[in-house]
């Protein structure tokens, strides 16, 4: 056999070889460096990977967000619209903390921003508890609810764990 007629098969194989390693090396040089999270970042994805089922409020704030609901929302809106089907027909799936931020920049509707950021977490606390979500150990704080989105208790969550 001479070389020439084994000049196509040596071509092929070289092409076979070649083509598949000129695509690992189109796939990216190095990685981009990256920038290590802050607390606040570390704490939101914590919390959306706990989900909320895990309790991210205190029994005592949820207690606070209550009397604060009584006294300065209750006037104007009654608890079943934080609660069960009417509260998730319109909120599940958004962030807790983008509804804390509108209560906080909206609530009470005659003196919006009024209340201390304190009063605006309880009282999200509090529309937590009203919808079973346990308590736990400490507050809620408005990093931790920056991460979080209202999903109903005991529904699946993407990573497949139930609450």
């Amino acid at each position: 056999m001479s070389l020439r007629s084994n000049a196509p098969l040596a071509g092929f194989l070289v092409l076979t070889l070649l083509i598949p390693l000129s695509a690992c090396a189109s796939a990216g040089g190095d990685p981009e460096p990256t920038t290590p999270p802050t607390s606040t970042e570390a704490a939101a994805r914590e919390a959306t990977a706990s989900g909320a089922s895990d309790g991210v409020y205190s029994a005592a704030q949820a207690e606070q967000g209550e009397q604060v609901y009584r006294s300065m929302c209750g006037e104007c809106h009654f608890t079943r619209e934080f609660r069960g089907t009417d509260f998730f027909f319109n909120y599940e799936g958004t962030s807790v903390g983008g509804f804390l931020e509108l209560i906080a920049e909206t609530m009470p509707e005659d003196d919006p921003g009024s209340l201390a950021m304190d009063q605006y977490l309880a009282v999200t606390a509090y529309i937590l508890q009203l919808n079973e979500y346990p308590a736990g150990a400490g507050p809620l704080t408005a990093e931790v609810a920056s991460g979080m989105t209202f999903e109903r208790v005991g529904t699946p969550r993407l990573d497949g764990a139930h609450p």
